[in-house]
């Protein structure tokens, strides 16, 4: 089967084109490179298309040559604090790109995934989130979130569009970007870490990060293919286990024992707390792998002990 991933070229889309590799599907990569980079892709036998999802020729281009059976849509341009300070660039990147995408996918019938985000719960205090909870963005690219997630169920109402939205919670691992004003911060610390610099809590760090290990993300993204489980409705894609900023900053500390640790202000667009209620997840799929948290930060932190040359 041919697959086509936006976005493959960065930290959950690389993960993911590995391993639909290594299970025998031919995977086509459209990315801008803005996030992603060549680099994630080496060692992975994937073509790889230079394009912008704003560029409408040049995603259907990409789409009506590939003759795919899937798509995933991953693309994104990511950060809440992005969205805030470049909010247009945001939009279009977010919400224009995935208009695009769904306008050629309605033509073609091509089934999509979509990767959501947990931010579109925003101020919604209720713990753990269901997926039917109240959606209540505090950031434009929560909104945008939000947009996409109505965007892609009204074409797969009207138009018989087969389509599955999985919304992901604190995603961390290898391959994710430590570098910039925007990264994530697992890898933001773990870079900090290792130059034997303070890492910085916003608040009080009692806010909670349910942090998803990418492989299991991976793992049930392809089981999505596998079961051909397209129901146009939208999943959490976390197993409820959050641990506190404050908690994390301890787990840093058996690693870097003089790390030292500094607060800061609260960051405007943060959500407060990021529980998921995995109870539809295994619904849906079953027993689907989960990593546990030690098991996936040791494998992470062996990843940036490597590649960075510490």
């Amino acid at each position: 089967m041919r697959v086509a991933i936006t976005g493959g070229a960065g930290f959950i889309g690389s993960n993911l084109a590995e391993l639909l590799v290594k299970n025998g599907f031919s995977v086509s990569v459209f990315d801008n490179f803005e996030t992603g980079t060549a680099e994630n892709l080496e060692g992975i036998e994937v073509s790889c298309t230079l394009g912008d999802l704003r560029d409408r020729v040049a995603i259907t281009s990409f789409l009506e040559s590939g003759k795919f059976d899937y798509c995933f849509h991953l693309a994104a341009m990511g950060s809440v604090p992005r969205s805030i300070i470049d909010t247009r660039s945001s939009f279009e990147a977010n919400v224009l790109g995935t208009f695009n995408l769904m306008e050629i996918a309605k033509k073609m019938k091509l089934p999509v995934i979509y990767s959501s985000s947990s931010s579109v719960y925003g101020a919604n205090k209720k713990l753990p989130k269901t997926e039917n909870d109240l959606m209540s963005p505090i950031s434009p690219y929560g909104s945008f979130k939000c947009a996409n997630e109505a965007l892609i169920q009204g074409f797969s109402q009207s138009f018989n569009l087969m389509t599955q939205t999985f919304r992901l919670f604190n995603v961390y691992g290898p391959r994710q970007n430590p570098i910039g004003d925007y990264s994530a911060v697992i890898p933001r610390w773990m870079m900090a870490a290792f130059n034997r610099n303070p890492i910085k809590i916003y608040g009080s760090g009692d806010q909670k990060r349910d942090f998803t290990y990418v492989h299991d993300v991976s793992h049930v993204m392809l089981q999505t293919l596998k079961e051909n489980y397209f129901a146009g409705d939208v999943i959490n894609l976390a197993f409820g286990q959050p641990i506190t900023l404050n908690q994390l900053s301890l787990i840093f500390k058996n690693y870097f024992p003089k790390l030292e640790i500094i607060y800061a202000p609260n960051r405007a667009g943060d959500i407060k707390d990021s529980e998921s209620d995995p109870t539809k997840l295994h619904k849906s799929f079953g027993n689907v792998p989960h990593t546990p948290f030690l098991e996936g930060f040791n494998q992470t932190f062996e990843w940036y002990k490597k590649k960075y040359g510490f």
